[in-house]
């Protein structure tokens, strides 16, 4: 029974002997190789005090340009109008066909493309005070069919609060027109 005591009691000390509280601890002298692997976690570690890994620098990056240089934006000459870019400036009176081949960049293949706006964008755009009605209205991209062998007859908007005429797509339909873009970053 003695022995079976003495075991005891030895088996208490050298317990006590092994446990050390926080406290018992100085700030700074326990290195990463006296901590056991996955044994710490969020709770001991205030993880805004932790600074940035040397090698994740660049992880706020992509390609070395900041996320504030890559936000979406509009081409010069144009403003931002219903999820497009629509230029502020009419071009010179041109047939429908002409004014979706320039808008297009057919005639110098520069991509990307441009091309006419909707009448929804086109009357949308009108309410900025950077874009005014061209005299004798502007085409929108928007068609309806005429009869077999004519033209196609082009909505085209007449007046800044969306009045709207229909015009031939041949010379003597001429009219303003502007393009629209996609903002690119």
């Amino acid at each position: 029974m003695s022995t079976l005591a003495l075991f005891v009691a030895l088996g208490g000390v050298s317990y006590g002997a092994i446990k050390i509280s926080g406290r018992q601890i100085k700030a700074h002298t326990i290195t990463a190789r006296n901590v056991r692997p996955n044994s710490l976690g969020g709770r001991q570690i205030k993880e805004r005090s932790l600074g940035i890994v040397p090698g994740a620098r660049e992880a706020a990056l992509l390609d070395g340009h900041t996320a504030e240089s890559l936000q979406v934006q509009c081409p010069a000459g144009t403003v931002p109008v219903d999820d497009t870019c629509i230029e502020t400036q009419a071009h010179a009176p041109a047939s429908f066909h002409s004014a979706l081949l320039q808008c297009g960049g057919t005639e110098d293949l520069t991509p990307p493309g441009r091309r006419l706006p909707t009448y929804q964008e086109l009357t949308m755009a009108l309410t900025h005070q950077e874009i005014t009605l061209a005299p004798g209205g502007e085409l929108t991209s928007e068609v309806e069919a005429s009869s077999a062998g004519q033209p196609l007859n082009v909505i085209y908007v007449t007046e800044a609060l969306g009045g709207w005429g229909l015009t031939p797509d041949n010379a003597a339909g001429a009219k303003s027109y502007r393009c629209v873009a996609d903002p690119l970053n």
